[in-house]
C-alpha cells in the first residue's frame, strides 16, 4: 500500500476537523432543541396559569372579604368549647349539679355548709365518678393541617335519687347549656319497696386545644366546696336516715339533725301523693360533717 500523497492527507485532516468540530455541534443542537419544546410547553402552562391568576385578581375583594368570614366562623366555633377538659371542672360539675335548687330543691350556704332541701324526694347524690382519660385527636385532613386538637373525654357517673328527682336530672342533662357534652349512656333502676332509683350516665365531654394560641389555656379551678381535703369521694353511710339508703354520694357526707319544717313537709306529703314513694320519713334538713375549704 503506497504512502498518502500531501492532497490525500490534507483532505482527510480537513474531514477530521470538520467531524470534531461538526459532532459535539449536532448533539448540542438535539438537546437545545429538546430544552426549546420543554420551555414552550412550560410558557403555556404558565400562561394558562397567569390568565387563571390575573382572572382571580379581579375577585381578590371577595376572596379577602370571605376568608375573613370563614376565619371568625372557625374561632366563633372554637370558642364555643373548653380549652380543655380536667377531673377539677368536672367535678366542680357534678358538685353543682346536687347543689343546684333548680333540679333538687337544695339550698347550700356557703357559710356554715348547711345543705336543705325543700323536697325531701328531690334529692340527688352521685355516689360513684368514674374519670376517663382524655382522647386528643388532630383536627385536619390529607388536604388541610390546622393547630386544632379535639379533646373527648367519656366518663360514668352513678347517682341515687327518687321518682321526681331523677326527671329532674333528665332535664337538666338535655337542657343544660355549660360545656358541650353529651349523654351516651342512661340506665335508672326502680325500687317498688323503698321508691329509691338508681343507675348511670356515661356523659362524653368536648373541648378543643389551639397549639398556636398559648393564651387559650382552661382557667384553673378551685372546688367549692372542697371535697379532696376531706376524702370525701365514694363514702357511704349506714347509720341513721342518714343520704338515701345510707348513701351521701361522692360529695357527701350530710349528716342528719333537724327535721323539715312543716312547709318542707307539705312540700314533701305532695310529692307522695303523686306517686313517689320515700325510703325513710321524714325527710330531714342534712348539713356537712366537716366544713369545706374556702
Amino acid at each position: 500500500m503506497g504512502r498518502l500523497s500531501d492532497r490525500d492527507a490534507t483532505i482527510i485532516m480537513v474531514l477530521l476537523v470538520i467531524a470534531i468540530v461538526a459532532f459535539p455541534y449536532v448533539f448540542y443542537i438535539k438537546d437545545a432543541k429538546v430544552e426549546t419544546e420543554s420551555l414552550k410547553q412550560e410558557y403555556v402552562t404558565l400562561e394558562a396559569r397567569y390568565n387563571e391568576l390575573k382572572e382571580m385578581d379581579k375577585h381578590r375583594d371577595e376572596f379577602l372579604s370571605r376568608t375573613k368570614e370563614l376565619n371568625d366562623e372557625t374561632d366563633a366555633i372554637v370558642a364555643s368549647y373548653p380549652a380543655d377538659i380536667t377531673k377539677e371542672h368536672y367535678t366542680q360539675f357534678l358538685l353543682n349539679t346536687e347543689l343546684n335548687h333548680d333540679i333538687t330543691t337544695a339550698n347550700f350556704d356557703k357559710d356554715t355548709r348547711r345543705v336543705t332541701w325543700d323536697e325531701g324526694s328531690q334529692i340527688v347524690f352521685f355516689d360513684t365518678v368514674s374519670y376517663g382519660e382524655n382522647d386528643e385527636v388532630p383536627i385536619q385532613s390529607d388536604e388541610i393541617s390546622t393547630p386544632y386538637i379535639s379533646v373527648i373525654n367519656e366518663s360514668t357517673v352513678t347517682y341515687v335519687t327518687y321518682y321526681v328527682g331523677m326527671k329532674n336530672l333528665l332535664d337538666y342533662f338535655i337542657e343544660q347549656q355549660i360545656s358541650p357534652m353529651c349523654y351516651k349512656g342512661f340506665s335508672a333502676e326502680y325500687n317498688d319497696d323503698t321508691g329509691v332509683v338508681t343507675g348511670q350516665f356515661v356523659i362524653e365531654q368536648y373541648a378543643i386545644k389551639n397549639t398556636e394560641d398559648p393564651d387559650r389555656v382552661l382557667a384553673p379551678i378551685e372546688i367549692f366546696p372542697d371535697v379532696d381535703a376531706y376524702d370525701f369521694r365514694g363514702m357511704e353511710y349506714d347509720y341513721g336516715t342518714n343520704g338515701i339508703n345510707g348513701v351521701n354520694g361522692v360529695f357527701g357526707p350530710l349528716v342528719f339533725d333537724e327535721e323539715l319544717s312543716e312547709e318542707g313537709m307539705a312540700a314533701q306529703n305532695e310529692a307522695l301523693e303523686e306517686g313517689v314513694p320515700m325510703a325513710e320519713e321524714p325527710a330531714e334538713v342534712q348539713e356537712e360533717a366537716a366544713p369545706a375549704a374556702e
